[in-house]
């Protein structure tokens, strides 16, 4: 049984946004949040690994991720490369699960938008047709 291009970009896709999905909640529940690490991080004589900590929550909390998903979507949508639609799907899924959820819901359907309408057309997206021609 053969397999379309159109569907293995699909389940490529699908499995992209999975992994950043899990990496994220990750993170999330094992860096951010316990409680216990933000305690100690708080006391005097923190460790070293308090203050990376504490600029990856800010720069969550800033919504980077969300933003940087629109950006990628933007990208996405202006050159209409699978590389910046996937970028979009996968920091918008992230940013989902690491408190942007405004925007990341905004680049993630940029992202995948651009992904279905390229799909759609029955076009390999500009990515796919270089590898190909190499």
């Amino acid at each position: 049984m053969t397999t379309s291009g159109s569907e293995k970009t699909r389940v490529r896709t699908a499995a992209n946004v999975a992994i950043a999905l899990a990496i994220a909640t990750g993170v999330r529940y094992a860096i951010v949040e316990p409680a216990g690490l933000a305690h100690l991080c708080g006391a005097p004589g923190a460790p070293w690994w308090c203050a990376p900590r504490a600029l990856a929550a800010a720069v969550l909390d800033a919504g980077v991720l969300g933003f940087g998903a629109i950006g990628a979507g933007v990208l996405a949508i202006l050159t209409r490369r699978s590389a910046w639609a996937h970028a979009a799907a996968c920091l918008g899924a992230a940013g989902l699960v690491l408190y942007a959820v405004a925007t990341g819901a905004v680049g993630l359907l940029l992202g995948l938008i651009v992904l279905a309408r390229t799909a759609a057309a029955g076009v390999a997206p500009p990515d796919a047709r270089r590898e190909r021609e190499a």
